[in-house]
C-alpha cells in the first residue's frame, strides 16, 4: 500500500502532518511580524488603519485554530499594534473606533479559541477511543485465530476415535455373527445410534469451523438455480422421511430466477431445514418444500411441516449458536443435536445477502424459510464476509 493511501486510513500519519508546538509558534510569530510590518505600511504610508484592522482577523483566526485559547495573546498584540500606530500617523478614525476594533479582535479570539479548544479536546478523546478500538480489534483477531485453531484441532482429535470405534463395532458384529443375543443386539444398536449422533455432531462442527474462514470458499460463488438444489435435497431425504411415514413433496415455481452464491453452502441450508422438519414432525406427517418469486428482486424458499411447532419465546433464541430447545420431544422421544444447525443456516443465508424467517405455533407445525436476492444477468455472483453472531448465554 502506498504512502498516500496510508495517510487517508491512518489518523496517526495525518496527525504527524500537523506542525509541532515549536513550529506553530515560529509560523504564527512570523505571520504576526508580517502583519505588524503591513500595519506600518497601512498607517505610515497610506494613513488608513481600517483596511489593516480587517486583515488582522486572518492571523487571529489562524492562531485560534492552532492555539485555542492562547490566541487571545495574538489578538492582544495586534490590538496593541493598532493603538500604538495611532500616535505615529495621521489617523482618520476616532479613538473609540479603534478601541471597538481591539475589542472585536479579543472577542473573535475568545470565541474561536474556545471552540477550537473544545474541538481539540474532542479530537483527543476520539483518538484515545480509536486507540482502544484498535487494540480491541487486534485482540478479537487474535481470539478468532485461536478459535479457528481450537475448532480444527478439536474436530481432528474427535473424528479419529469415533471412526475407530465405529470400525471396531462393525468388526465385533462380524466376529460374533449369529451368536449375538437379543440383549446384545439391542446394546449394539444403541451404540450405533450414539456413534451416528457423534458423527452428525462432528459434521456440523466441521461445517461450522469452515464458516470461520471463507476466504477460499468465496471464490466458488456462481449463479445457482435453487430448484435444482431443492430437488436434490428432497430426493436424498426420501428414505429418511419414509422411515417416519412422512409425505415429503415439493411445490416449485417454474423458471425461478437465478441467485448468486455457493452451491455447497446453499445445499447445506436446504438440507438442514428439510432434515429438521423430518425430525421434529411426528410419524405420518406432511412436509412441503416451496420456492417462488416473492417480488421482482427476491426469491423465497419455505419448508413447511405439521410438526410439534415452537413457542414464541423459544423462537427468539432459536438461531443462536449451541442453543437447544428443551421442549423438543417428538412421539415421546427427545430429538438429538447440539444446536448448531440453524445457526449455520442463518450465517450462510446472511453471507448470501439474504434473511431467514420462521412462522410457527406450538402443536401447529412450523414454516422455516429464507429470502435471497435475485442475481441479475449482468451481475457477478458473490457473497459477503461472514460475521460471527454473539454467543448465547
Amino acid at each position: 500500500m502506498n504512502q498516500k493511501s496510508d495517510s487517508k486510513s491512518n489518523p496517526r500519519i495525518i496527525q504527524e502532518k500537523i506542525p509541532s508546538s515549536r513550529n506553530r509558534f515560529v509560523i504564527i510569530g512570523t505571520l504576526m511580524l508580517g502583519f505588524i510590518i503591513l500595519s506600518a505600511y497601512f498607517n505610515l504610508e497610506l494613513h488608513k488603519n481600517i483596511g489593516y484592522s480587517h486583515m488582522a482577523y486572518v492571523p487571529i483566526i489562524f492562531a485560534s485554530f492552532w492555539w485555542g485559547r492562547k490566541s487571545i495573546y495574538v489578538a492582544a498584540i495586534l490590538g496593541l499594534d493598532v493603538l500604538i500606530f495611532r500616535f505615529f500617523s495621521d489617523f482618520t478614525s476616532p479613538l473609540w473606533a479603534d478601541l471597538v476594533r481591539v475589542g472585536a479582535f479579543l472577542a473573535v479570539a475568545t470565541v474561536v479559541g474556545e471552540l477550537s479548544s473544545e474541538l481539540m479536546k474532542t479530537y483527543r478523546a476520539l483518538r484515545e477511543r480509536e486507540d482502544r478500538l484498535r487494540k480491541a480489534n487486534a485482540s478479537l483477531r487474535e481470539f478468532s485465530k485461536l478459535r479457528r485453531a481450537f475448532l480444527h484441532i478439536a474436530i481432528h482429535d474427535m473424528k479419529s476415535p469415533v471412526s475407530a470405534t465405529t470400525m471396531l463395532l462393525h468388526s465385533l458384529e462380524t466376529l460374533l455373527g449369529s451368536s449375538v443375543t437379543t440383549k446384545q443386539k439391542h446394546l449394539m444398536n444403541r451404540m450405533h445410534s450414539r456413534l451416528d449422533e457423534a458423527d452428525s455432531f462432528l459434521r456440523d462442527f466441521q461445517f461450522f469451523a469452515a464458516l470461520e474462514d471463507t476466504s477460499q470458499v468465496r471464490k466458488q460463488a456462481k449463479k445457482i438455480n435453487l430448484n435444482t438444489i431443492i430437488q436434490q435435497v428432497v430426493d436424498s431425504n426420501k428414505y429418511l422421511a419414509a422411515d417416519k411415514k412422512h409425505i415429503l413433496s415439493t411445490d416449485l415455481q417454474k423458471d425461478l430466477p437465478f441467485v448468486g452464491g455457493i452451491e455447497r453452502l446453499l445445499t447445506e441450508v436446504v438440507a438442514n431445514l428439510v432434515t429438521n422438519a423430518v425430525k421434529y414432525t411426528p410419524d405420518s406427517g406432511k412436509i412441503v418444500v416451496r420456492s417462488f418469486l416473492k417480488d421482482d428482486s427476491t426469491v423465497r424458499v419455505e419448508v413447511e411441516d405439521n410438526g410439534i411447532g415452537i413457542s414464541r419465546e423459544n423462537q427468539k433464541k432459536l438461531f443462536k449458536e449451541f442453543v437447544r430447545i428443551k421442549d423438543n420431544n417428538v412421539s415421546g422421544k427427545k430429538v438429538p443435536g447440539i444446536g448448531l444447525g440453524l445457526s449455520i443456516v442463518k450465517r450462510i443465508v446472511e453471507m448470501h445477502r439474504g434473511k431467514v424467517f420462521l412462522k410457527s405455533e406450538p402443536e401447529s407445525g412450523s414454516t422455516f424459510g429464507f429470502d435471497l436476492p435475485v442475481c441479475a444477468d449482468d451481475e457477478a455472483p458473490s457473497i459477503l464476509t461472514p460475521i460471527r453472531p454473539p454467543q448465547s448465554v
